[in-house]
């Protein structure tokens, strides 16, 4: 018995060595294959190359104006709609003109008046029957009834409300027959001589590029599909949004026809940059800091090991930094899942794009 006790525990104990053994190897098993490290691969690019990016953007009006007289009285038409798009020059609004016809009249019986006196005059001191200062007082009357006709007639124009520019009609401020002061808001319009699309561009972008290295912008709209539109720069606000710290850009486009692009609308704009020829670019996400901050990127040998390597950075558009020592180009580099990463740590492509060398 004691015998088959023995064999027992001696059993037990081979079944506990074998059971560890087999343990220790599924383990070192997973050490080995941890180590093959899953990063996006890229490749150092140069010259010619186009780099895209894409906003968010809104359409707005080139300004919005509270459309007013410049002379009171009784509002007698409008000749609008709420959200009706008016070409520059067309009449919109018209003042009861009674009184202001009335004034143009008086003042043109006064001037009339006026020209027969200081024509009288005039002959009359030619044989030295008018003093000099008679006649001088005569003809500055005749000239200030003169003005005193073209602020007339200019106060009649002004009873006629003409829009000063393509216009988009979004709210009548005054009804019909109200009577109104001068100045006081009647219509507020919209230009809508173009399209204005404003988006928001970080820092980085704003400060690094120029009007040379820009390849393309255009706008599209959900709306309309397979269409896109190109743009122009405009403007852009001189300060950053102080959350974001973005700053406000303005691109505008010719208002295409049969098409209602209205402000308010949101828009896709594609931004498409050039590189400069030799100029070696990597992504942001492929730099990393070391210690003592300078930056460094992981550099995957042929074996599929990845050294460390210093390098010097130069512009960046905020999706794309410039290399301008320690790499060459088309070397491939670890874009992301770097962090964990050291010196001949072996790495697999976890991206598997077809064009990627893995």
């Amino acid at each position: 018995m004691e015998f088959f006790g023995k064999a027992g525990r001696l059993l037990v104990a081979l079944v506990a060595v074998t059971a560890i053994a087999a343990c220790s190897d599924r383990e070192s098993g997973e050490e080995k294959t941890e180590r093959i490290w899953p990063v996006k691969i890229t490749a150092v690019s140069s010259g010619g190359d186009v780099a895209a990016r894409q906003f968010a953007g809104r359409v707005k009006a080139v300004q919005t104006v509270d459309l007013s007289f410049q002379v009171g009285g009784k509002l007698q038409e409008v000749k609008f709609s709420e959200g009706e798009i008016i070409p520059k020059g067309q009449l919109i609004a018209v003042l009861d003109n009674t009184d202001f016809r009335r004034r143009v009249k008086e003042a043109r019986v006064n001037v009339q008046l006026l020209e027969k006196t200081l024509d009288r005059q005039r002959t009359l001191a030619a044989r030295n029957m008018v003093s000099a200062q008679q006649l001088d007082e005569t003809e500055s009357n005749y000239e200030l009834a003169q003005v005193a006709l073209e602020n007339a007639l200019q106060d009649l124009a002004y009873t006629k409300l003409t829009v000063p520019f393509d216009a988009l009609v979004t709210r009548q401020l005054v009804e019909n027959y109200t009577n109104v002061q001068p100045g006081q808001g009647i219509v507020r319009l919209q230009n809508v001589s173009e399209v204005r699309v404003q988006v928001s561009v970080p820092e980085k972008l704003l400060a690094t590029i120029d009007a040379d290295r820009v390849e393309s912008i255009t706008a599209s709209f959900e709306f309309l599909p397979g269409r896109a539109f190109p743009l122009e720069y405009r403007e852009h606000q001189a300060e950053a949004d102080s959350v974001t710290q973005t700053y406000q850009v303005e691109l505008g486009m010719p208002r295409p026809d049969n098409v209602q692009i209205l402000p308010g609308m949101t828009a896709r704009v594609n931004l498409r940059l050039k590189q400069a020829r030799g100029e070696m670019r990597v992504p942001l996400s492929a730099v990393q800091t070391n210690a003592d901050g300078t930056p460094y990127v992981w550099l995957i040998n042929e074996d599929r090991s990845v050294s460390r390597v210093d390098v010097a950075l130069g512009t960046t558009d905020g999706n794309t930094v410039q290399i301008t020592e320690g790499l060459e180009t088309g070397a491939r580099l670890v874009a992301a899942g770097g962090q964990h990463l050291y010196e001949g740590a072996k790495v697999r492509n976890y991206v598997g794009d077809a064009g990627e060398r893995q």
